[in-house]
C-alpha cells in the first residue's frame, strides 16, 4: 500500500494483474506432467548449439531432452542440409549412437548392427533375407522437425509443428534481426544440475531486483548505485506468445577494479556499461539511458542475451517438477591478440560468478516452496516478467488463464 504523498505506481501490463500468485505451478509434480504435454511437447527447443558447431558433412551433435525422454542426433548430410532424427534404431529400439558428438559416414547399432546414411536413410539389414514382407524404405531414423534462426538450431519433437520457428520468435525477428551472431565464436560452456523448478530456476535470472543483494560482491555497483540503488529495468517488452526483453541497466559511476580497467582495455565485457553514446545492431543500446545489455527470453526456457560485442545463450532444461539442467555457452568475436583472450577471460569468469550466485539461491527456494508454508507469492512492478511467465505457462496449459492466487 502507498504511504500519503507518495506516488502510484501504474502498473506497465495491468492485464497480467497485480495480485500474489499461486505456488502450486512450482511444487506440483501433476501440474509439471501438464507442462511437459501441453507445452514442451510442442514447442520449438533452442538447442545451444549452432549450424557452424557441425560445418562438415558428417559431423553430428546428439541431444538428450530428458523432460521428453527423447534423445535426438543432429547431422549435416552428404548435400549440406541439416537434418535431425531421433536417436533410435528401428529394429528393435536400440539406441543409435552413444557418443555425443563427432563426425561419421552414417550411425551403426550396436546391438544387430542396421546401419543408417548421414540422411536417415536404412542403408544395411544384417542377414536381411531373413526378414519377411520387409522395405528398407519403411524403417529409416524417425525424423524430428530442424530448422535455423540466424545460425541457431531448434527442434520442434511435434509430428507437424503448429507454428514455424520465424513465427515462433514473433517480435525478436525484428530487435534481434541486426546482431552479429555470425561475426562471434564460443569461447566456453557451461552447466549445471540443480534441485529446483525450472521457473524457480529461471525466475532468479528475470529481474534485477536481487542484484544489489545476491551481487553485492562480485558486481557491486556495475549494474546499481547513484539514481537506480535497485537495478530497476528501464525497458521491459512482454510478447503475446510468451517471448520477453529485458534492458538491464548499467551504473555510469561504476568504479573500475584495476582488473576490470585491464579487460575493458583489450575488449568488450560483461561488466562494461557502454552507456547511451551511440546504437550497437539487435541490441536497445541507444533507446535507453545507462544500458547495459538485453535479456531476451525465448518461451518457455531459455534466452539469446546480448551486449554491445558479446552474447550469451542458456536453457533452463526441465527435468521433472523438482530438478532443472542450466545450461550456458557464450560468445566473443575471435581474438586477434591474446589481450583480447585475457579481456574475453574475465567476462567469462564474471559471467560464471554471476550465474552461480543466480543458481544459489534455487535450492534453498524450493525447499521452502515444498514444504507448504506458503500458499502464494508477492510480485513486484519489478518483477512482472516473472508474471508473466506464469500467466503465458497457465494459458498454455488451460486454454485461458485461471486465477491462481490465494
Amino acid at each position: 500500500m502507498n504511504r500519503p504523498g507518495e506516488a502510484r505506481i501504474v502498473p506497465q501490463y495491468p492485464e497480467l494483474g497485480t495480485r500474489p500468485i499461486s505456488v502450486e505451478p512450482m511444487v506440483s509434480a501433476d501440474y509439471f506432467a501438464r507442462e511437459r504435454e501441453t507445452i514442451f511437447r510442442h514447442m520449438w527447443i533452442n538447442l545451444i548449439m549452432r549450424a557452424e558447431d557441425i560445418p562438415n558433412p558428417g559431423d553430428f551433435f546428439v541431444r538428450d531432452i530428458e523432460v521428453l525422454g527423447v534423445s535426438i542426433i543432429v547431422v549435416r548430410g552428404d548435400d549440406g542440409v541439416i537434418r535431425g532424427f531421433h536417436n533410435v534404431c528401428t529394429h528393435r529400439g536400440n539406441r543409435i549412437t552413444h557418443a555425443t558428438c563427432g563426425n561419421s559416414n552414417g550411425f551403426q547399432c550396436d546391438f544387430h548392427g542396421w546401419t543408417f546414411a548421414r540422411q536417415g536413410d536404412l542403408v544395411h539389414v544384417t542377414d536381411e533375407e531373413q526378414f519377411l514382407d520387409f522395405d528398407k524404405s519403411e524403417a529409416s531414423l524417425p525424423p524430428v522437425h530442424i530448422d535455423q534462426w540466424h545460425g541457431f538450431l531448434f527442434a520442434n519433437l511435434d509430428d507437424e509443428p503448429a507454428q514455424t520457428l520465424e513465427q515462433s520468435m514473433a517480435q525478436f525477428n525484428a530487435d534481434l534481426g541486426g546482431f552479429p551472431f555470425d561475426e562471434m565464436i564460443c569461447a566456453g560452456r557451461y552447466r549445471y544440475e540443480v534441485d529446483a523448478n525450472w521457473k524457480v530456476t529461471m525466475n532468479a535470472f528475470q529481474e534485477g531486483y536481487h542484484v544489489a543483494f545476491v551481487h553485492k560482491r562480485s558486481a557491486p555497483d556495475a549494474f546499481t548505485g547513484g539514481e537506480n540503488p535497485y537495478c530497476h529495468i528501464p525497458l521491459i517488452k512482454l510478447q503475446p506468445g510468451g517471448n520477453q526483453s529485458l534492458a538491464v541497466p548499467a551504473n555510469p559511476g561504476h568504479a573500475l577494479s584495476p582488473t576490470e580497467a585491464l579487460a575493458f582495455k583489450f575488449g568488450a565485457t560483461f561488466t562494461q556499461g557502454t552507456g547511451n553514446e551511440s546504437s550497437f545492431p539487435g541490441t536497445h543500446k541507444g533507446e535507453v539511458e545507462n544500458w547495459g545489455f538485453d535479456l531476451n527470453i525465448l518461451f518457455p526456457f531459455s534466452r539469446i542475451n546480448v551486449g554491445a560485442g558479446w552474447y550469451y545463450v542458456d536453457a533452463f532444461w526441465p527435468v521433472d517438477q523438482g530438478h532443472t539442467v542450466y545450461e550456458l555457452a557464450y560468445y566473443f568475436p575471435a581474438p586477434g591478440k591474446a589481450s583480447a583472450m585475457v579481456s574475453q577471460e574475465f567476462s567469462k569468469i564474471v559471467l560464471r560468478d554471476l550465474s552461480r550466485e543466480d543458481l544459489s539461491t534455487n535450492e534453498d527456494t524450493q525447499k521452502a516452496l515444498n514444504s507448504g508454508a506458503l500458499r502464494h507469492i508477492f510480485l513486484s512492478e519489478q518483477e512482472v516478467a516473472i508474471r508473466h511467465l506464469y500467466r503465458k505457462v497457465d494459458e498454455r496449459i488451460h486454454g485461458h488463464h485461471e486465477e491462481r492466487t490465494a
